[in-house]
This record gives structure tokens, sequence and C-alpha cells, in this order.
């Protein structure tokens, strides 16, 4: 990459699975997704929710999102020179902290439906153990289509050991020019237990600020 970034080696990963997704289609926008729609029933059903309490509301380029106190905001930029939002909290695994990534992806090559359906694709490639799915998850706004939620585990390098880290990525299409990806993860080991699925849920697109 050569243009500004986080030194955490975890980023790089997020980076790549925001990004890298985009297939060499000619086809850009919305199009015709019938073929990309999930197949199969999701094991557990995602819905977005409403700010907790307890969160405060980031905002960022065309977007909004929910955080507690005790997640960290930092203010960076992709691989594609775009402005992005990454939230992470210490884990128990030094190396590999809990994460949530918001990444804009201008002029796609694909639309959300063919990224998500490569993502999964190459996830579910990786061997017999692993675990890829991918839902729909409704937007909550009548202007918007449904985002796309894949989900998978993954091992990851860490100080002393591999650990396994488990993933989950929303591809939201805002019109045919962005796609939104919000990337959350955390060592499988404390992912149910901790907050990343929970404020990814809390993701709005905001008509109101610059897309």
């Amino acid at each position: 990459m050569t243009r500004r970034r986080l030194t955490a080696s975890v980023l790089s990963g997020v980076l790549a699975v925001g990004l890298a997704a985009c297939g060499d289609s000619q086809d850009s926008g919305t199009g015709d997704r019938s073929v990309y729609e999930p197949t199969e029933s999701p094991s557990m059903a995602v819905t977005m929710i409403d700010l907790p309490a307890d969160y405060s509301t980031i905002e960022g380029a065309g977007f909004s999102i929910g955080v507690p106190g005790e997640f960290q905001q930092k203010r960076t930029q992709s691989s594609n020179g775009e402005p992005m939002l990454v939230l992470e909290k210490p884990s128990e695994v030094e190396s590999l902290p809990q994460r949530v990534a918001i990444i804009r992806d201008v002029d796609p090559k694909a639309p959300a439906s063919e990224q998500s359906f490569a993502l999964e694709t190459s996830k579910a490639a990786a061997g017999p153990e692993a675990e890829a799915e991918r839902s729909t998850v409704p937007s909550g706004d009548d202007d918007l289509e449904p985002a796309y939620l894949v989900t998978w585990k993954e091992t990851r390098p860490s100080a002393d050991d591999r650990v396994e880290v488990t993933y989950w990525q929303l591809l939201q299409q805002v019109d045919d020019d962005l796609i939104i990806n919000v990337v959350a993860l955390a060592p499988s080991a404390e992912f149910d237990t901790s907050e990343v699925s929970k404020i990814l849920r809390t993701f709005v697109v905001d008509a109101s600020s610059p897309a």
C-alpha cells in the first residue's frame, strides 16, 4: 500500500477483505443480481438495531455508526485513498484487537451482490473446516437495497501461536458509484461476548453526510 495506514497487521487483513473482493466484472452499479442471491437459509437471523442507550454516534463520510465508550476510534485512509474509520478495543490476544472498520468502495468494479458472492466463495474454499455463510440484511431504508452479510472464520498468527478469528463483513450498496463495507472481527473465543457485531448492526447510511 502506498497510502498512510495503521501498523497493526490485522488492519492489512481488513483492507484486503474490504477491497480485494471486487471482481473484474465490467458491470458496475446494481445490475441483475438474481444469480448472486444467497441460495441457502442463514443459520442465524441478523437485523440492524437502533442505537443502544450507552452508545455514542460517530459520523463518517456518508454514514453513521454507534460505538460504546471503551472502543477507541482512528480515522485513516484505505489503500484506495478513501477515508476509513477504525474502531478498536484490546482483546485477550495483544496483536489481534477487537475491531470494526468502515471502508468505502468508490466506483466499484462489481455490485455488492457479486462482491459478496466472490467473498463467500473464496472463504468457503479455504478447506473442509471453513465456515463461510452469506445472507441478506434489511437496510431499514426503503431507498436502499438489502445489504449482504458474509461471515467466516480463519486462523491468524499471533505473538506465540495461531488464533482463530471470526469475521463479519456487511456490504451495503448505496448507489451505482458507492459500496460501504463494515468489517467486524475479534478472536473467536471472545467474539460472542464482544461488542463488534452489535456495533456493525448500528450502521446507518446517512444521506445528509457527504458521500
